[in-house]
């Protein structure tokens, strides 16, 4: 069975609520103890210092009886006995090993032996179920060989310290209880926005680009969320451009085949009628017309594509272009076909400028806007083509008076084989991808191409450079 891994916070919270309690533990321990050794020296310290003065005052007594009358001396330490104990004072007496008066509770360990005259020593020990302090000295002559023995009862005090120690054993469970839940709300509360965000990025991770993390609050937490807001809404703004890329190019194969398959029956049709029927050398020419006009679109349609390929993601050339040169070139080109239509191509007086590119795909770019524009007009029609130039960009455009076009056909011009009105463009031999070039010419040289055309009034198309 896998072992279920422990959370971040899970870990911050036993580290953290570890710590605290060998911090606060050892802190009150520590505390408590060196607050416990100063009262344990206070009460034995004054415990000596009753013992001393109870000792000078036996000795002086013991002295003036020793001088008046030995034999009463036994007297004298049963009267002393008896007085101590009044006073809570535990009493042994001895003289050269004589026991003169007994009063105290045999200890449960052995005491200390006298030190020598004038001198004491002291020790706590157990007797009959209390503890008492024990504190024994030879006392100096006359009389020689005296030893008193004091015992005082120090149950009261360990009693009492047990019960302080207990108090503060249960004030710091308290404490470090009160911790532990402040401690887990704080750091689950911390943790919940940080599990958001993994649940959000996990679902960004499964493909999920929609999910947005917020609040994007100023602490560190709303900052990674609007990080992964920004990452979650670029990728899925990449996709978008991905699917949309990757719809245009299964569009244009599309668009390919279909386009290829027409002329490609026609020419098969044809050849096959050509092997397969007895013609006459007229009907012969007249088939064969046919194959040579399909070839001729197909191989135009399939320079289109090339061009287009060789410019998609290409940067143009940066050479001065002369523009009123290069609109006179793309005029004379045109011109043979709009006499032809019966259209009338002017070229308005070109200010003296330059455009930066190449100046057979800037030409290109104009016999094809050109070329449309005569093609929208019927005979009688007008096609203009002018410039306009200030210290910051070149304006090139071409207007005609045909038939112009409406918002569906703006929506999708430039796109690849789209022809909003097909059965005539295709006796003009029109394949869709003369606009879909000239945008990517245009693209290609940094500059802008734009329509602007209503039904029945006619079609402007310019061409904006900005990077001169």
């Amino acid at each position: 069975m896998k072992r279920r891994a422990w959370k971040f916070w899970q870990k911050a919270y036993a580290l953290t609520l570890g710590v605290c309690v060998l911090a606060l533990g050892g802190s009150a321990a520590a505390l408590g103890a060196l607050s416990w050794q100063r009262s344990y020296d206070a009460e034995i310290g004054r415990l000596l210092a009753a013992q001393h003065a109870a000792a000078q005052d036996f000795v002086l007594d013991a002295a003036a009886v020793y001088a008046r009358r030995p034999s009463a001396l036994n007297t004298l330490a049963q009267n002393y006995a008896a007085e101590a104990a009044r006073e809570g004072a535990l009493v042994r007496i001895e003289q050269d090993g004589k026991t003169l008066a007994d009063t105290l509770p045999a200890p449960d360990a052995p005491l200390p032996e006298a030190p020598a005259a004038g001198s004491r020593v002291h020790a706590v020990r157990a007797a009959q179920g209390r503890r008492y302090l024990f504190v024994a000295a030879r006392l100096p002559g006359p009389p020689d060989e005296l030893t008193l023995t004091l015992a005082y009862d120090t149950e009261p005090f360990f009693a009492e310290w047990e019960d302080t120690w207990r108090t503060l054993a249960l004030a710091g469970a308290a404490v470090l209880a009160l911790l532990a839940v402040a401690l887990y709300a704080v750091l689950r509360g911390l943790s919940r926005p940080m599990e958001r965000l993994a649940a959000a990025a996990g679902r960004i991770a499964a493909g999920d680009y929609s999910v947005r993390c917020g609040p994007h609050t100023g602490d560190e937490t709303g900052q990674l969320a609007a990080a992964l807001d920004e990452m979650a809404a670029r990728v899925q703004q990449t996709v978008c451009q991905l699917e949309d890329a990757a719809q245009r190019k299964q569009q244009l194969v599309d668009n390919v085949a279909h386009e290829l398959r027409t002329p490609l029956t026609a020419i098969g049709g044809y050849a096959d009628y050509l092997q397969r029927a007895a013609l006459t050398p007229q009907e012969t020419g007249e088939a064969a017309g046919y194959i040579a006009g399909e070839t001729k679109r197909l191989a135009a349609m399939s320079d289109r594509l090339l061009q287009m390929a060789a410019l998609r993601g290409e940067t143009a050339a940066r050479d001065d272009v002369d523009v009123p040169q290069l609109a006179q070139a793309a005029a004379r080109t045109v011109a043979p076909k709009a006499d032809a239509h019966g259209v009338v191509l002017r070229v308005k007086p070109i200010p003296a400028c330059t455009v930066p590119g190449e100046a057979p795909l800037l030409e290109s770019l104009l016999v094809n806007l050109l070329d449309n524009a005569v093609k929208a007009c019927e005979a009688g029609g007008r096609v203009t083509l002018g410039a306009q130039a200030d210290a910051h960009s070149v304006r090139l455009w071409v207007q005609d008076t045909g038939c112009g076009m409406d918002r569906e056909t703006l929506a999708h011009i430039g796109d690849p084989f789209y022809r909003p009105d097909k059965a005539r463009s295709r006796r003009q031999g029109g394949a869709g991808l003369g606009l879909a070039l000239c945008f990517a010419i245009a693209k290609a040289h940094g500059a802008r191409l734009t329509f602007s055309s209503r039904p029945g009034h006619g079609t402007t198309a310019s061409v904006l450079f900005t990077t001169l």
